[in-house]
């Protein structure tokens, strides 16, 4: 059992979901796309989490198998438990102590987003895990009005979930003699992780598994059930949408609450609620814009009132509206040219530093 060293504490909530790759951090590039670090060195500029509301949003949800939450209710309640120990593991932990942790459960040949370049304390209190139970109302209903609000933004990208979806009962952590399959998409879900490695002794129940994010949502929905996770870590409009009838899997709880962070360089304002209208007449650019990252920040600018539009390749920006580009990680630089970025975690700071001449 690995054991974490006290450096220091930082943590916040929590995404998500999703999970991103991070950038290549030893980029560097000034405004004209060249140098190393200057006035149009990026700094973060606000975050999404902060605009959403109170505790963010739900980004990514514990699922268990309907069938093993009623058949082995000591071998979730001890998951649930590790899972309740995140946020405080990961905030008294070194990066290098996570890294070290998570290694060993990626898919062979996988190259981690996450990684001891680009993992500080800092990023890991971006990555926003923090575990909120889905037996809570208050979790519930951040989770319905979640997907109602990524509904009305794009009705494909989420469904309403049944109530037979939250597993609502009480848990007790305990010995079991069977071990289970415990899959994460790789990036900041990955970390929710992290404290349950920590706490499980050599040959015990649990079997942690870190894939490609693409491929999460494959890990619950093969047609030989045999086959498929016995918890897994996924983005709760996925789960939603793959999962939401409560049949098969139930929703034991929220694992990360957003990680995604805006951007910006030279005098341009930090984004906070109050100033959110001064972005009418600007871009931005958005990585992963018909994803999580760009449906919460238009159900943020609804919310807000602020009008947007999507740019495509033959539209102009508008001088009345906000206008959004869909950018990859690899296309967030001040050379592009944009007056904000949405960019998720550990990229963000990647870039920062990198922009930086660090």
């Amino acid at each position: 059992m690995k054991k974490c060293f006290v450096l220091g504490a930082a943590l916040l909530m929590g995404a998500s979901l999703c999970a991103f790759a991070a950038c290549d951090e030893g980029e560097q590039n000034d405004g004209d796309g060249t140098g190393t670090g200057s006035a149009s060195a990026f700094r973060m500029a606000g975050d999404l989490q902060s605009l959403y509301g109170e505790n963010g949003y739900p980004q990514a949800v514990l699922v268990a198998k309907k069938s093993l939450i009623e058949g082995d209710a000591a071998a979730v309640g001890t998951l649930v438990s590790y899972m309740e120990g995140s946020a405080e593991y990961l905030a008294s932990c070194s990066a290098q102590t996570v890294v070290d942790a998570l290694a060993p459960y990626y898919t062979q040949g996988m190259t981690p987003s996450l990684n001891a370049k680009n993992l500080t304390q800092e990023v890991i209190s971006h990555c926003s895990v923090a575990y909120h139970s889905a037996a809570e109302e208050a979790t519930r209903t951040r989770v319905d009005n979640y997907l109602a609000e990524m509904i009305e933004v794009d009705e494909s990208a989420a469904k309403k979930v049944s109530e037979a979806f939250y597993y609502t009962g009480t848990v007790q952590a305990g010995t079991s003699d069977k071990s289970y399959t415990v899959y994460a998409p790789d990036g900041a879900p990955a970390l929710a992780l992290a404290n349950a490695i920590a706490k499980q002794g050599e040959g015990e129940t649990f079997d942690f598994r870190i894939v490609a994010s693409d491929t999460i949502g494959a890990q619950v929905t093969n047609a030989d059930a045999a086959k498929n996770a016995d918890f897994c870590i996924m983005p709760v409009n996925a789960a939603a949408k793959a999962l939401g009838t409560g049949e098969k899997y139930q929703m034991l709880g929220v694992v990360t609450n957003g990680n995604i962070y805006f951007l910006t360089t030279g005098d341009n304002a930090a984004l906070t609620k109050d100033n959110l209208s001064s972005l009418k007449g600007k871009t931005m650019g958005v990585v992963q814009l018909p994803n999580v990252p760009g449906l919460t920040l238009r159900a943020v600018l609804e919310k807000y009132g602020v009008p947007y539009q999507i740019l495509s390749n033959d539209s102009e920006p508008a001088a009345d509206k906000l206008n959004l580009k869909a950018m990859t990680p690899d296309n967030v630089t001040p050379a592009s040219g944009c007056d904000y970025y949405l960019c998720p975690e550990p990229a963000a700071s990647a870039k920062i530093a990198a922009t930086a001449g660090k």
